[in-house]
């Protein structure tokens, strides 16, 4: 009898570890979404994607601690155990991947502004002479439609200058 309730203890504490997995991974979940904001369709698919993960935990944990038996405490452990994790752990947990999260992201900042440098370096030599030379282009453009549209401008004129000539009064 009294392996059968140490047994049972140490599922119940197996669930409560799962369960607090389960919010770790809805942590890092919430985190991911927070960074990349995905619209409708990408939510659904993330959605199910992490629903697939949640339940392939559970069933892991219980496979490895009942043999897959599905008793009353094995809920009320893994809810137990997400819960005392929202409640204790997941404030410190979010902040501090969000911390590192945003710790990395300053860093790649930094290493892509010094890669890309001598680019922006060229690129800004060569836009003085780029919006010169486009600015001159554009006016030699402009010129050379208007240019061009003088012929049709001129028959326009003349046809509406010889209809006035052969109206009747």
């Amino acid at each position: 009898m009294d392996s059968y309730v140490q047994n049972q203890g140490y599922i119940f504490l197996s669930t409560l570890y799962g369960g607090i997995i389960i919010g770790f991974a809805y942590d890092i979940y919430r985190i991911f979404r927070y960074y990349f904001k995905p619209k409708k369709i990408a939510t659904f698919i993330e959605d199910f994607i992490f629903w697939i993960i949640i339940s392939l935990i559970s069933l892991t944990v219980l496979l490895y601690t009942n043999w897959g038996e599905i008793r009353g405490y094995v809920f009320i452990g893994f809810f137990s155990g997400a819960f005392l994790y929202s409640k204790l752990l997941s404030k410190i947990i979010i902040s501090t991947i969000v911390w590192i999260v945003n710790g990395i992201i300053s860093i790649l900042r930094r290493v892509f502004k010094v890669i890309f440098f001598p680019f922006r370096l060229i690129m800004s030599k060569l836009r003085e002479p780029y919006v010169k030379l486009k600015s001159s282009v554009n006016r030699l453009t402009r010129k050379t439609k208007r240019y061009l549209g003088l012929p049709f401008v001129v028959l326009k004129r003349c046809k509406k200058n010889i209809k006035t000539l052969f109206r009747k009064k």
